[in-house]
């Protein structure tokens, strides 16, 4: 039995540690994004507090060489975490602010957050080695069998958070089973210190409680809050607003519609509708990122028999349209779970308009920015078809400029509108972008008396943009994106503030239904 609570020690605290590290990016990601330069501190992190746990751990194990003091330190680890349990989502959104969610405040705030935690379980194995090191002759096959356990309760770790915890639990409720396991694994580590550590085990008696009443006791939602969860891709959360639906990706404002209609909240969502101008045949629409699907659906209420595919590659998108934003599956609207550039590359299928929006919070996936992407996109345009992009920050970025940039150089023609009174600018291009701007005006009129847009063609036309692209901004490929490098996020948080201003704003369809000129 001794040996099995040992073997027990080494092996579960090797399992939460992985699991902490899966799930810092879930509790970073509403205030710091989920990019290259989180995971670069996640990772650095837990690697320096493994380093100074190890050390800490050997120079401990040499002076209380006993399982019982390995019990403690446990018990500070589960500590640690169940202060995580209790304080972590407002600690992570207050350096988010104060540190403008800047590369420098995601390494301060993973430190703070995740170091001790981490710092504290790195101490099991070398203690381990220090108290299984009976015979120095064989002390390097001791040493290879516990690290070898640790890897082992690591890799189980990793799977279960990411595959089992993550899909099927909230955050909360997974925090608090990591607390209980590891208060769990400290007691089995005191089972032999008898009435001397009661404090110790008024300890575990009170984390194990923290653990139940925190992570399974349901919260109540915020007002106006109807659904917050986390998926293995993003947290989302739906709910009202000044009689608008609203939904959330990792905190940033990703669709709206208005609830007494259905009609988009968002006017970037309205503005696809140039997409009809420049391929009035338009009869199958591919849009890459669903979202609230009030993009499409706007769409096909004005055009019928518009035939949408919707691709995304977290299947808790669409669940939530079906549920609160009035998305109805059927022969024209098909939705397929999957990322939208392997999509496009087993597709055999061509669509008159190819659409892309997806942010997943702070975070933009650079491989659907490249020029290759745009190629992958123009083997899968009709003829006289269309591709469009939703840039977010509009073009006053350097990430929006390189996105420009690359789809200027990709396609024969290319078009940029703002959306009107959004920060939002709207890309349109490929063979169905060109025309001169009279016959478009004239197109504009004609297509207004058939479809009633609202703001109206005529309108939206009026938006587009002449501006170059800033040739000083590179060209997005496969090989060279720093996407997150050119995202500033203080831009985005700014973009953000935008959007709710714009949500708040009342008449957005009224107000802006009729063309500047008929005022």
């Amino acid at each position: 039995m001794p040996r099995l609570r040992f073997y027990w020690v080494v092996a579960a605290c090797g399992a939460v540690v992985m699991a902490l590290e899966i799930l810092a990016s879930r509790v970073l990601a509403p205030a710091f994004g989920n990019s290259v330069y989180v995971w670069g501190s996640i990772i650095s992190v837990f690697l320096a507090a493994l380093a100074a746990g190890y050390r800490l751990g050997g120079h401990l194990a040499d002076r209380q060489p006993s399982l019982v003091a390995l019990g403690r330190l446990v018990l500070f680890a589960a500590l640690s975490e169940a202060l995580l349990l209790l304080f972590g989502k407002p600690l992570a959104t207050a350096l988010g602010h104060a540190t403008g969610g800047s590369p420098a405040g995601t390494l301060v705030a993973t430190a703070l957050l995740f170091g001790p935690a981490s710092l504290l379980l790195a101490t099991v194995s070398p203690y381990a080695v220090r108290l299984a090191a009976h015979d120095l002759g064989h002390l390097g096959d001791t040493a290879g069998r516990l690290f070898a356990l640790s890897t082992a309760g690591s890799l189980v770790g990793t799977l279960g958070c990411t595959f089992v915890l993550i899909p099927f639990l909230e955050l909360r409720a997974i925090f608090g089973l990591l607390v209980a396991a590891t208060a769990a694994t400290g007691a089995v580590a005191l089972a032999g210190g008898g009435r001397r550590e009661r404090w110790s085990w008024a300890l575990v008696v009170a984390l194990v409680a923290v653990a139940l009443v925190r992570g399974l006791w349901p919260e109540a939602l915020p007002a106006g809050v109807l659904y917050s969860g986390i998926t293995p891709y993003q947290s989302l959360e739906v709910g009202d607003l000044d009689e608008r639906r609203y939904l959330t990706s990792n905190g940033m404002l990703e669709g709206a519609i208005i609830t007494a209609d259905g009609e988009p909240g968002l006017a970037y969502a309205r503005t696809v509708a140039l997409a009809a101008l420049f391929q009035p045949q338009l009869r199958r629409a591919l849009f890459l990122g669903m979202g609230a699907a009030n993009a499409g659906t706007y769409l096909q209420r004005r055009l019928p028999a518009l035939e949408v595919d919707y691709v995304d590659i977290d299947p808790q998108v669409p669940r939530l349209a079906r549920r609160f934003f009035g998305f109805e599956d059927g022969p024209q609207s098909r939705v397929h779970v999957a990322d939208a550039r392997r999509f496009l590359a087993a597709s055999r299928e061509s669509w008159d308009l190819v659409f892309t929006d997806t942010y997943i919070g702070l975070a933009v996936p650079f491989h659907l920015t490249t020029r290759e992407f745009m190629s992958e996109v123009q083997r899968h345009l009709a003829p006289g078809g269309v591709f469009g992009m939703n840039l977010a920050a509009g073009l006053d970025d350097p990430f929006s400029q390189a996105i420009y940039r690359t789809v200027r150089d990709s396609f024969p023609s290319a078009r940029a509108f703002a959306a009107r009174g959004s920060s939002n600018v709207v890309l349109l291009a490929g063979p169905g972008a060109e025309g001169y701007l009279p016959d478009l005006q004239a197109r504009a009129r004609q297509l207004d008396r058939k479809w009633p847009f609202s703001p109206s063609l005529r309108t939206l036309l009026a938006m587009q943009l002449t501006v170059e692209p800033d040739l000083t901004t590179p060209v997005l490929r496969d090989d060279f994106a720093p996407v997150e490098h050119l995202i500033p996020v203080g831009r985005m948080r700014a973009v953000d503030t935008a959007r709710w201003r714009e949500l708040r704003a009342a008449g957005l369809g009224a107000a802006d239904g009729a063309p500047a000129e008929e005022h």
